[in-house]
């Protein structure tokens, strides 16, 4: 840990945690008097006058008044070369709300401006923390607000997105801004949010380290015994990646994990621990930002200038099978695999799946697949198992437009139990994978059209397109970051009530969850179909005759050639034809013509980096309290 902050952190204690919503305080919390830092501080660092005057430095430097060069090995942690930096600069959150320095990633911030985006000061006559001074910005109207904890930036923002391999906490982060549900003012503030460094094992640590110095300094951990407190976890195994001692401390056990893994009992096969608890933990879908899902999802058989082919395909899975990582052989006895290492891989579901299924017709599952874009589009029914954890396959798949087989036993998929995952999926469980085709061909042609409808909402529920883009057209409003919040405040007004029943008691949740259509998912799905089809009733295609419609060989002949071509068609206007019009949110789809591209020279921020601040929504705005707000 580092010397600033083993000296800023002392140790409290903490009685087992409580489902009230607030309890008695234990801990010695004494509010820090508002003051300022030495000169020094204010020349090279940033100064939180909130707490007293912390004097937060940057990478580069160290010491109290960040006096001191700060050591290579702290360097090698949390930057890279200087050469590199000039070269590809690690981008700093929200690009420091154009109030401080962005260096090697952190912000510096200016006089009076603080927090990992400096978007906090004092105001002058209350003292009270308030939220881009001046700017206009104000919280929103729709709740929950979210208060952020300022703990020191080595155990949060330091901890940069160009060398992480998954940046939803850190867009998460951005959008609270942009979104108008960040609040300074925690005694209005529905939920808090942790934003530790949570990826791996030892990361579990931190969080301690985190909550032990929140409880000094404030006062709403102890007010609410942890509750209405959350820590987003990226890793592949959730709460249950940290070791037991994490898990079992009570004064961190009524935290909300935002994590992406749902093993709701210990899996002993796989060596996995139990990670969720239902009501309590939300599993939140994996950003598809520049390192997920870029090479496919661009291209969402949902978006209504996607092909338009009857789709003939069964089943297909391409991935990892063997746990050995070897090539799987058909002629070898179960699993079909070189050796039975890491046998509890995926929990044997893609072993399985592949014994029983894999010369199976109108079944593809390979571990290679040059051809994945198009079969995605092309297939019925993928394939969503788990991998060494979660797998993204099951929000991955439902952007295609491929209906999901959930064959994951004991692991609850994104959002579940919040949405019924029976609307527009297949679970099968192992015992039954053997006659898994069975039960798909018992799916009648009505039916799947049905789920199809449904999968147009539940797929929008699981993409964050408010802080990526628009990969089929939609503007937003029913993404992963506005569900995750429209959970919490569930979880804050039913406490103690079951997440299923949910949309049963709540009007404005049950309108979310079926993407404002009072007939359900399904209805709305039907309707955007309808609305789609009369906004373009004809769609781009290979074929210059049109009594010759489009087949699947013409995208897949000579490594997908017709694919590439056909993307090139829809990238400009056809000659006499007026561009697309501006779409609500910048788009992410190579559907969409070159103009409402979130690549679009034009969209500042993407010209930087692939993070924008205050998510995709506020592309154009350079002062994210202008950011549009519009579902309000």
């Amino acid at each position: 840990m580092p010397a600033l902050l083993l000296a800023l952190i002392c140790s409290t204690s903490l009685g087992e945690g409580q489902d009230a919503e607030e309890v008695p305080s234990s801990s010695t919390f004494k509010a820090p008097t508002p003051g300022v830092c030495s000169e020094e501080c204010y020349k090279v660092a940033t100064c939180n006058e909130e707490l007293g005057g912390r004097c937060d430095c940057p990478k580069t430097l160290s010491g109290k008044d960040c006096h001191r060069k700060a050591t290579k090995g702290n360097l090698h942690a949390f930057g890279q070369d200087s050469s590199r930096e000039l070269r590809a600069p690690f981008p700093c959150l929200n690009d420091c709300n154009g109030r401080g320095t962005c260096v090697y990633g952190a912000c510096v911030c200016t006089r009076g401006n603080f927090t990992s985006d400096c978007s906090v000061s004092l105001d002058p006559e209350t003292k009270r923390p308030v939220v881009l001074a001046g700017s206009g910005y104000a919280v929103r109207r729709k709740r929950p607000l979210v208060y952020v904890y300022d703990i020191p930036h080595q155990l949060s923002s330091w901890y940069n997105v160009m060398k992480i391999d998954r940046g939803l906490p850190w867009v998460f982060w951005e959008r609270l801004v942009g979104s108008g549900a960040l609040t300074a003012d925690g005694d209005e503030a529905d939920w808090f949010f942790i934003p530790v460094k949570l990826r791996s094992t030892t990361d579990g640590f931190k969080l301690q380290d985190a909550v032990t110095y929140i409880r000094e300094r404030w006062p709403w951990y102890d007010k609410y015994g942890g509750n209405r407190h959350f820590v987003l976890h990226s890793g592949d195994t959730g709460r249950g990646e940290v070791t037991g001692a994490i898990r079992e401390d009570e004064v961190l056990s009524n935290i909300t994990w935002l994590h992406h893994w749902g093993l709701t009992e210990d899996y002993p096969t796989s060596g996995w621990r139990k990670a969720h608890r239902v009501g309590k933990d939300v599993i939140v879908p994996i950003y598809f930002g520049a390192k997920q899902g870029h090479a496919v999802v661009p291209m969402s058989g949902l978006h209504p200038l996607a092909p338009r082919i009857p789709r003939s395909g069964t089943f297909l899975f391409s991935g990892r099978i063997c746990g050995d990582h070897s090539i799987p052989d058909p002629q070898k006895p179960w699993p079909h695999c070189a050796t039975n290492r890491s046998h509890g891989y995926s929990q044997g579901a893609r072993q399985l799946v592949h014994f029983h299924h894999a010369q199976r017709p109108g079944y593809k599952i390979v571990v290679s697949n040059k051809e994945y874009p198009v079969d995605l589009l092309n297939y019925k029914w993928c394939l969503a198992p788990s991998g060494g954890g979660h797998g993204h396959r099951q929000a991955l798949v439902a952007v295609m437009g491929c209906l999901p087989v959930v064959v994951s036993d004991q692991v609850m998929q994104p959002f579940e139990p919040e949405m019924d995952w029976g609307a527009f999926s297949l679970r099968v469980a192992h015992k039954d994978v053997p006659t898994m085709h069975e039960v798909i061909e018992a799916v009648d042609e009505q039916k799947y059209e049905e789920m199809q409808d449904a999968l147009r909402c539940a797929a929008q529920h699981m993409i964050f397109s408010t802080m990526s883009g628009a990969f089929m057209q939609e503007d937003g409003r029913w993404d992963a970051f506005e569900f995750t919040l429209e959970i919490l405040r569930m979880q804050q007004t039913y406490p103690g009530l079951h997440p299923s029943k949910y949309a049963e008691v709540d009007e404005q949740y049950r309108s979310f969850l079926n993407c404002g259509d009072p007939d359900g998912m399904a209805a709305y799905g039907k309707k955007l179909r309808a609305a789609q089809l009369e906004k373009y009733p004809t769609a781009p295609s290979l074929s210059r005759d049109p009594d010759a419609p489009m087949e699947w060989a013409d995208l897949y002949k000579k490594s997908m050639v017709g694919l590439k071509n056909l993307l090139d068609i829809h990238r400009l206007p056809s000659k006499g034809e007026d561009p697309e019009p501006p779409l609500p949110l910048c788009s992410m789809s190579l559907w969409d013509q070159e103009q409402v591209r979130c690549t679009k020279v034009g969209h500042r921020e993407r010209v930087h980096h692939p993070y924008i601040p205050g998510g995709a929504s506020c592309v154009m705005h350079k002062n994210l309290a202008e950011c549009p707000r519009l579902w309000e």
